[in-house]
């Protein structure tokens, strides 16, 4: 059931997760050339891979698929270290700071009720809104195992990218709504994979779909405002695709102990990255006392210096904890 090229997905994926939001370790204002705009058409909105390769496997092992074995699974797995990673920020943002990003009169509320509604939409820790998203399809799962099963399932998808480019991220049930079709889409590449990994791999689909993949940016760049607009959405769906295509082609040639380290332990890096991102931010700003400015040189280098230290991080949790490090850190 193991799959070589998911696997290698999973590393790149988080990869991009993380240097996304490694944009924001520096300050961008004294660069004129744009490239903050630019990374963050190309780089940002990972959240798309992660929740196509999610689609991917979910329907890779559907047919092991059990009710009671797969939701206790995703309790342990997610539900469990969302609940512990979350405290130290929830604790900041209920008893020590204000958190910005919530919805007006949030404060008003009882402290009790505030740890709630962080737990519920994951507004707390920037990356964690996935979870209460991602977990409104474990809720459904039960369909989605039903509706693979029924021969035209799949025609529902042009309409759910349809429906995508509409519905924004936001609340739980919006970002559900608006990551639908990308999961649909990693349940279809899986479900057709013997028709279509041969066809995904070949070189002039490659090269047509790359092509594709950076009109959207172009598009984006001089057509849109902001970067996460709809079109933003469709270049990652496109790029979810060309990576799967991308990986396939090359299987074990890029099979080595660093590529299959980070995706075993994506999920943990997923969860503390944020944590460990913010904290460098801080000492370096602290220790220069300015900014950080912003060029190409050294953003690459922090974001795979982040990345690093995360799985180094998740490495020593797991040595101590064995198994039970999944309950802290998911993995």
């Amino acid at each position: 059931m193991f799959l070589g090229y998911i696997h290698s997905f999973r590393a790149l994926a988080i990869l991009f997760i993380v240097a996304g939001h490694s944009i924001d370790f520096f300050d961008w204002s004294a660069d004129d050339s744009d490239v903050e705009r630019w990374l963050r058409i190309l780089i940002s909105n990972g959240s798309v891979l992660f929740v196509f390769i999610a689609g991917y496997l979910f329907q890779h092992l559907a047919s092991k698929y059990q009710h009671k074995k797969y939701f206790v699974g995703k309790l342990k797995n997610v539900l469990i270290p969302y609940f512990f990673v979350s405290i130290p920020a929830i604790y900041i943002f209920v008893f020590v700071l204000t958190r910005e990003t919530v919805w007006q009169g949030f404060y008003d509320n009882p402290q009790w009720l505030q740890i709630v509604y962080f737990y519920l939409t994951g507004l707390h820790l920037a990356p964690l809104w996935f979870i209460p998203m991602i977990t409104l399809f474990y809720i459904v799962a039960p369909l989605l195992i039903w509706g693979d099963k029924k021969k035209n399932f799949y025609w529902i998808l042009p309409v759910a990218i349809l429906v995508s480019c509409f519905v924004s991220r936001g609340f739980p049930q919006q970002s559900f709504v608006h990551f639908f079709s990308v999961y649909l889409l990693g349940m279809y590449c899986s479900h057709f994979k013997s028709r279509l990994n041969g066809f995904f791999s070949r070189t002039d689909f490659l090269f047509v779909l790359a092509i594709i993949v950076m009109g959207f940016a172009c598009w984006e760049y001089y057509l849109m405002q902001g970067t996460m607009t709809y079109v933003n959405y469709l270049q990652k769906i496109c790029m979810s695709v060309l990576f799967l295509g991308l990986l396939i082609r090359l299987g074990s040639k890029i099979d080595s102990k660093l590529i299959r380290t980070i995706a075993d332990t994506s999920f943990g890096v997923f969860f503390i990255h944020s944590y460990v991102l913010t904290t460098s931010k801080l000492l370096f700003e602290k220790l220069s006392d300015e900014k950080i400015a912003g060029n190409l040189l050294f953003y690459p280098i922090v974001s795979i210096a982040i990345l690093m230290t995360c799985v180094v991080i998740i490495f020593i949790i797991q040595k101590l904890m064995g198994n039970k490090s999944r309950y802290l850190v998911g993995s």
